[in-house]
């Protein structure tokens, strides 16, 4: 299962958690992972080419299939980029939710 836990300060996104696999399917076929995946690095590359991580804004750590963001300070646009990430996982849990699990907490 793809656990996704969700960070939120004061109404906005502070850290974003991806670990897990979907096993939806077998390895080079699993349309859940594939769908996650290309979903968090494209949001991770935007991070990046707009300038959040040479700003030390937030951090970015991948490490075997795992995702971490971590908002160091926050404007507008960081906070939009992110609310696309996470819509965008809750509509594939929509239709896979047996694979998705989002938990959601409040700081």
């Amino acid at each position: 299962m793809i656990k996704i836990k969700i960070i939120k300060k004061k109404q906005e996104i502070s850290s974003i958690k991806i670990s897990g696999h979907a096993q939806s399917d077998e390895y080079g076929k699993d349309l859940v992972c594939a769908g996650v995946s290309a979903i968090a690095v494209g949001v991770c590359n935007t991070i990046a080419q707009k300038g959040y991580l040479d700003k030390k804004m937030c951090f970015i750590k991948m490490k075997n299939g795992n995702i971490s963001i971590d908002i160091v300070k926050s404007d507008q646009t960081l906070q939009v980029i992110l609310e696309t990430l996470v819509i965008s996982l809750e509509t594939i849990k929509d239709s896979y939710g047996q694979y998705i699990q989002i938990i959601n907490e409040e700081e």
